[in-house]
């Protein structure tokens, strides 16, 4: 460990999250370490009062000096502005990399402490995350694990694979740690559609994933989010060509599975949503797309008759 550096550096993007930015930097800030962290928060020139919260905020605050904040100019869009700050933080020469977005927090000021001590004590593993929570606007939460239930096999935690993680798991970006030496954002310029879904692909080149029980963090669910403002239709196309890009671009097979939920989905949400999608040829190109994926005719002919 370099005495110089935080061994963490800590990524925060925020866009209209005024509400929230707040909550997400205290708890950031109210982890209890043994060892010094960092802050980098770039505000994604936010139409709200975002900016000015934050630099309240941090006027005040005695452990300012911990975050960095950058307010860009214009506006990059969330993939750009998330490259953008997770360079700043590879760049920093912390050792490891943990995440959180604007409008999530963390609920354990453990959280960190216990995360890097998982990376310390398990050189085999590059990637950490947990359990988490989904908060609702009325208030009410929902347990979030997304993998088979047997993985854990009674214990508290589980190591899992690349292959694994193409078939079976969802990680939330709040709940992860990683190395630094694992990140290689250079591999966007192979993609058509790169987003976080690639990043913790390729941080599983490698080496393996640790996934714990713990419900250390919340992933907010409020309409304002990127994803969750788009709208059905894009919600799932953008999902769709997320793990055809990966399955295209670098032979990723383990997508397939998800891929072509993904696609029933779609095709499922175009024939609830429109009379006649025999005669919509937004949904006839779906089906074909659907026939070129699986190589089912019985499938097509089953959505085709679906639609008349």
């Amino acid at each position: 460990m370099n005495d110089s550096k935080a061994l963490v550096s800590v990524f925060m993007i925020s866009y209209n999250q005024q509400d929230y930015i707040i909550e997400a930097l205290e708890n950031v800030l109210n982890q209890k370490t043994d060892f010094d962290f960092e802050i980098i928060l770039s505000d994604d020139c936010s139409t709200d009062n975002t900016k000015n919260v934050v630099q309240d905020f941090l006027a005040s605050h005695p452990n300012k000096n911990l975050v960095t904040f950058f307010s860009q100019e214009k506006n990059l869009g969330w993939m750009p502005n998330f490259i953008f700050t997770l360079q700043k933080c590879k760049d920093s020469g912390a050792k490891y990399i943990a995440m959180c977005e604007g409008d999530d927090f963390w609920t354990n000021p453990d959280k960190l402490q216990k995360q890097i001590d998982l990376l310390e004590n398990n050189p085999d593993v590059v990637l950490t995350c947990h359990q988490y929570k989904e908060l609702y606007n009325d208030g009410s939460t929902k347990d979030y694990p997304y993998f088979r239930k047997d993985f854990f096999l009674g214990q508290e935690s589980f190591k899992f694979s690349q292959e694994d993680f193409e078939a079976f798991l969802r990680i939330q970006t709040m709940t992860i740690v990683f190395r630094n030496s694992a990140l290689d954002l250079e591999l966007r310029h192979k993609y058509q559609y790169y987003c976080d879904t690639h990043i913790k692909h390729h941080i599983l080149d490698h080496g393996l994933g640790l996934y714990t029980k713990d419900f250390d963090a919340v992933y907010r669910i409020h309409g304002k989010n990127v994803f969750a403002s788009l709208k059905r239709r894009e919600q799932s196309e953008f999902a769709y060509n997320v793990y055809r890009d990966l399955i295209t671009n670098n032979n990723s097979q383990g997508y397939k599975k998800t891929r072509d939920i993904v696609m029933e989905n779609r095709v499922k949400i175009e024939l609830e949503t429109r009379k006649h999608s025999f005669f919509n040829r937004y949904y006839q190109q779906l089906l074909l797309q659907q026939l070129s994926d699986r190589h089912s005719f019985l499938k097509y002919l089953s959505n085709l008759w679906k639609s008349i």
